[in-house]
């Protein structure tokens, strides 16, 4: 009798249940997916109404004055214009929104300022979270393309575990909490290595539009940020690797990706042609600026990237990913070298270049995904000859949890950084708290935001830039330096003697400790001048 005993529902439930395990590689790209949406949206308003990221103005504000103006022509040229465009049209929603609670009644309203004016503070901070927005959801069409293009070059197994990878990967989850160009130019480029390898596979199928459609592409990344034509190098590789004739070289079929790659740049950068002399004098004062340290130099750039990678929390990864390049020249073949030549000019455009940034690395950072799968997969392929057959589960899941768990690890902490008070928001209200009004003080690069009409601040780049004398001839009483720009274990040698000469007849006054944007310990230090009390 208990044998006919049947519960309701239990029919359909098992029903559901099956028809859910019969699509289990989309329920897990799903579940990684939404991993990936909540580590990119957790902590988005950092910061606010303060503008702690230094490059977040030279994009927004560009897009918010043709909101305000109605000149398409951006301010500022530095960045690439199709951000600045994307930006603009992000940023509509949210005027109208703002329109409709009578916060604002015209675009006129919108305050601007240049970069870098301070105090670096904005009235209506829902433009940037935004843009923000935008950005993070950008991040999350990378993980999805990391899955389209690992699953193109090898197997659903290796997309998988490559879209997890990417998806908790710190750098990736860090600058997609920030309105620049970085996670764009990221976006752009690993969808036009997809076109590329597509159009490879396809080469004698598909026509000439498949192949102008990614050169298009490439166009638009490098009119994102320009060291977007680096791609020109994977998509002129096309063509040298199909073509069998050399007179065929000359055909529309192969000359119709580079000049389709110039028109995508034109199409988002079209004041290249229109202001031609603006845009030569901001590609030159951006060539320059990366040929010019931020700081004196302490050996090669190679060493310090290395240093970078293998130090932060993206070292599994990197690691894992070197060993993912050795192998994917074998198993890949010649179809590897459309993704593989892209990694290995960016990474060549960035050690021979003076100015160090952490963040150059980024567009090659899916593609180390792609790679640290590969060699997952190829490890586990080694274990399965050689272990029983019930510890290779085991095995492998222990293997990959070895790889996610610390870079699950460090992207939590990037978003518990950015959700912290930040270090600034400290200086600033202990300063506003015990400075007495009027009392002179210098700021650095990275300040704490005050009154200027309640506090006079001096702003330089360094604080060290000028001696104790400059200072005291200014009537300047205090001092305050951040670790972010100013840290005596990163200066050279001509830079850290100017330090410690500094500090050295200056009175530390105190000390802050807290997170600096997706850092989770940083400092800054108050000083007094001579004479002390």
């Amino acid at each position: 009798m208990a044998d006919n005993l049947k519960l309701p529902g239990a029919a359909p439930f098992w029903a559901f249940i099956r028809q859910i395990a019969s699509h289990c590689i989309e329920v897990l790209l799903a579940g990684i997916l939404l991993l990936a949406l909540g580590l990119r949206l957790w902590g988005l308003d950092f910061g606010l109404p303060n503008l702690y990221h230094p490059d977040e103005d030279a994009v927004v504000m560009p897009a918010l004055s043709i909101l305000k103006t109605g000149d398409l022509q951006p301010i500022r040229m530095d960045y690439g214009n199709l951000h600045v465009y994307t930006l603009a049209a992000v940023s509509v929603p949210v005027y109208l929104n703002d329109a409709r609670h009578g916060l604002i009644t015209d675009p006129a309203e919108l305050p601007l300022f240049e970069r870098g004016s301070y105090p670096a503070q904005y009235a209506f901070p829902a433009y940037f979270v935004a843009a923000r927005a935008f950005s993070a959801l950008l991040g999350l069409a990378i993980v999805l393309l990391v899955y389209l293009l690992a699953g193109r070059l090898g197997s659903r197994r290796q997309a998988l575990l490559a879209a997890a990878l990417a998806a908790v990967t710190p750098a990736l989850v860090t600058h997609a909490h920030f309105a620049t160009t970085d996670t764009a130019l990221t976006f752009w480029c690993v969808l036009a290595l997809y076109l590329l390898l597509r159009v490879y596979d396809r080469w004698e199928e598909d026509g000439w539009a498949a192949y102008a459609g990614a050169g298009f592409v490439c166009g638009l990344a490098m009119a994102t940020k320009g060291n977007g034509l680096i791609l020109a190098g994977p998509l002129l590789l096309v063509p040298l690797l199909r073509v069998r004739r050399l007179e065929d070289g000359l055909r529309w079929r192969v000359l119709c990706g580079p000049l389709a790659m110039v028109a995508g740049f034109l199409v988002g950068t079209p004041y290249a042609l229109l202001a031609l002399p603006e845009f030569l004098y901001w590609t030159g004062y951006v060539l320059h600026l990366y040929q010019a340290p931020g700081v004196d130099p302490a050996g090669a750039s190679w060493q310090w990237y290395l240093n970078h990678l293998l130090r932060g929390p993206n070292a599994p990864l990197f690691l894992v990913g070197l060993l993912g390049l050795i192998l994917s020249w074998r198993t890949w073949g010649r179809r590897g070298w459309l993704v593989n030549s892209f990694v290995l000019l960016m990474w060549l455009a960035i050690v021979t270049q003076v100015r160090r940034e952490g963040r150059m690395w980024l567009p090659t950072a899916p593609l180390f995904a792609i790679w640290a799968a590969l060699a997952l997969d190829s490890v586990t392929g080694w274990l399965r000859r050689r272990l029983p057959a019930g510890w290779l589960p085991r095995a492998s899941s222990l293997l990959f949890l070895l790889i996610l768990l610390p870079l699950l690890a460090g992207s939590v902490r990037v978003d518990l950084a950015l959700q912290s008070e930040d270090v600034r928001t400290q200086a600033q209200h202990w300063l506003e708290a015990n400075l007495p009004a009027g009392t002179p003080l210098a700021v650095d690069y990275f300040p704490p935001n005050l009154d200027p009409a309640v506090w006079p601040v001096t702003r330089q780049f360094h604080i060290y830039d000028q001696d104790v004398a400059w200072y005291q001839a200014r009537g300047i009483r205090y001092v305050i330096l951040s670790q972010a720009i100013s840290d005596p274990a990163k200066l050279g040698a001509a830079d850290l003697a100017a330090y410690n000469d500094l500090v050295n007849q200056s009175c530390l006054v105190y000390t802050f400790t807290g997170s600096f944007l997706s850092v989770t310990k940083m400092q800054m230090w108050l000083y007094q001048l001579p004479p002390c009390p």
